[in-house]
């Protein structure tokens, strides 16, 4: 019976050690953006991104590269196959482009993080992949193909990216 109260003067002594944390939790720090070679932005040329090699398992240049004057640094790439590429650089921060197109996801395109965006406009499935270069700009890819599918449109847009990305000289 000793035995008994003392273990039970125990239990109730450690059971009341209990304490309460003060304060507001704290959320972890968002991991670190990947960007596995911070790239220059000032400068470069978006026409020089990306060749006629690069578009060839898209289709043939209809004209010869041209900037877009609705759109700062960009160079738009005209098909005869009913399909663009659109490049721009320097262009807004990945996080930008994750806050305004919700309905993307985050890939990795040769181990930058990349926010990829497809949606239909009206015949044309367009993609569109802000790469980041840097932690406040990116490189923009898009593509619009008409009659593609989601699919058949990232495709296609993946080693633009890629190539385009190499073309960009290392900061």
């Amino acid at each position: 019976m000793r035995r008994s109260l003392l273990l039970l003067l125990t239990l109730l002594a450690v059971a009341g050690c209990s304490y309460r944390i003060q304060g507001e939790p704290v959320a972890a720090p968002p991991p670190p953006l990947a960007i596995a070679t911070p790239r220059k932005t000032a400068g470069v040329d978006p026409c020089g991104l990306v060749t006629e090699k690069d578009l060839k398992p898209i289709g043939t240049l209809q004209v010869q590269p041209a900037p877009r004057k609705e759109m700062p640094n960009s160079c738009l790439f005209s098909l005869k196959e009913s399909a663009y590429v659109l490049v721009a650089v320097p262009y807004r921060s990945f996080d930008e482009s994750k806050n305004v197109q919700k309905k993307g996801r985050e890939v990795e395109t040769s181990k930058h993080a990349t926010w990829l965006s497809c949606g239909q406009q009206e015949k044309d499935m367009v993609c569109t992949a802000t790469i980041a270069v840097t932690h406040t700009e990116s490189l923009l890819v898009a593509i619009g193909m008409s009659g593609a599918t989601e699919a058949k449109a990232r495709d296609a847009l993946e080693p633009i990216g890629q190539q385009a990305l190499k073309r960009m000289p290392a900061a």
